[in-house]
């Protein structure tokens, strides 16, 4: 998934291994999280022995939306009209539903944060990331609508706030904490459903 000018797409690339030319593409997503789906027809022209296509699926949310507790896997099942179905499994990023209205301002960001029950907080340690440069990784972070709200320091950690939202509205507050220049990364987020 893809994020552009305001629109998620589903970026995918066809790729012919048989004999025979390829047509007739179809695509169907299962029930989902977000309940993202497509946003009209499958555009892929025909795919000759040898080559590939690739194409950009526009994507509409809260279509055919999964009961249960939220997760980040995609069911796809994809066919044309010389084979069967073929199904396979992807990942959502939750990056691509960062919306260009995710900025908070600093006193809304503190009170939506203590306002939120501790039963909506997310925890996750990434051991493998190393932050070399704060400004860097905050112009980074905003190119993917995640906006800098605040920074401090506690000892010798980095404490990042950010503020995100996904449509509707819904906000996610982010805490990043980090040593420069040492692996690992602290990420605490907040939301309000």
């Amino acid at each position: 998934m893809v994020r552009r000018d305001g629109q998620i797409f589903y970026s995918l690339m066809f790729e012919n291994k048989t004999q025979i030319p390829l047509d007739g593409f179809m695509i169907q997503l299962n029930k989902n999280t977000f309940g993202l789906a497509a946003g009209g027809p499958l555009q892929v022209p025909q795919v000759q022995p040898g080559t590939s296509e690739r194409t950009l699926l526009p994507m509409v949310l809260f279509q055919n939306i999964a009961p249960g507790p939220p997760n980040s896997v995609l069911q796809v099942a994809v066919k044309n009209n010389q084979q069967p179905v073929w199904y396979f499994n992807d990942k959502i990023s939750l990056l691509v539903l960062f919306t260009e209205e995710g900025r908070m301002e600093r006193t809304a960001f503190l009170e939506t944060w203590k306002s939120l029950p501790d039963s909506n907080e997310v925890s996750k340690d990434i051991p493998s990331i190393v932050i070399n440069d704060i400004d860097a990784t905050i112009e980074r972070l905003s190119s993917s609508n995640m906006f800098f709200i605040a920074k401090r320091k506690n000892g010798n950690q980095d404490v990042l706030y950010l503020s995100a939202k996904i449509p509707r509205g819904i906000p996610f507050l982010i805490e990043l904490t980090t040593v420069v220049g040492v692996p690992g990364l602290k990420c605490n987020s907040n939301y309000n459903e």
